[in-house]
């Protein structure tokens, strides 16, 4: 069968049942450019329907991106899955070249128990008793050592820990204060411990 061209010199818009009406092609269909959709003034939602009419025999249905001229990236809706899935490489079918993996539906799990920060474990969220952050009264705890932000006054004494805060500036010229159950004092600059070295 002969292939049959249409062209036009200037842009051409058909309108059915003056744009209320169904357009439908009852064919494989290609574009060869952009693709936009206008959402009508009178709806808030805008949604493209892949497998429109599918009555479930159709069980995975999606978008192709062709990154060459033989290679394509995939994104479906697999119904078996009930879940959205993309992959890297695909057929041009949309059949799996590099296995789907599921987007969006996965459970975060988070390591430790809470107030533990979490890091990178092995590709995993790992967390740690010796690293903690009391959010409530703004507390970064390291192995034991509470590292206050810029809060300006003593905090309460830790317990079995040793605190380190900022106040005002004294003759250790530092304003970092060293805060355990057996001192609380400023920690001193260089400096300022060689003055006091010569001085006394």
């Amino acid at each position: 069968m002969s292939i049959v061209y249409k062209n036009t010199n200037s842009d051409y818009t058909i309108t059915v049942n003056n744009g209320v009406g169904t357009f439908t092609v009852n064919a494989n269909t290609v574009f060869n450019g952009n693709v936009t959709y206008s959402t009508p003034a009178t709806t808030t939602f805008a949604f493209l329907t892949v497998a429109a009419n599918n009555t479930g025999n159709i069980t995975d249905m999606g978008l192709l991106a062709q990154k060459s001229a033989s290679s394509f990236a995939g994104l479906r809706f697999d119904t078996t899955a009930n879940t959205w899935q993309i992959s890297n490489a695909v057929n041009s079918d949309g059949s799996a070249i590099t296995s789907y993996a599921n987007i969006g539906t996965s459970t975060l799990s988070i390591g430790g128990s809470n107030t533990q920060v979490q890091f990178n474990q092995n590709n995993s969220l790992g967390a740690s008793a010796n690293l903690t952050f009391d959010y409530a009264n703004n507390v970064l705890k390291i192995q034991g050592a509470g590292v206050l932000g810029n809060i300006g006054t003593t905090p309460s004494t830790p317990s079995n820990a040793v605190a380190l805060y900022n106040n005002t500036i004294g003759d250790g010229a530092t304003g970092v204060y060293a805060l355990s159950s057996s001192v609380n004092d400023e920690l001193i600059s260089a400096t300022q411990a060689k003055k006091f070295a010569i001085i006394f």
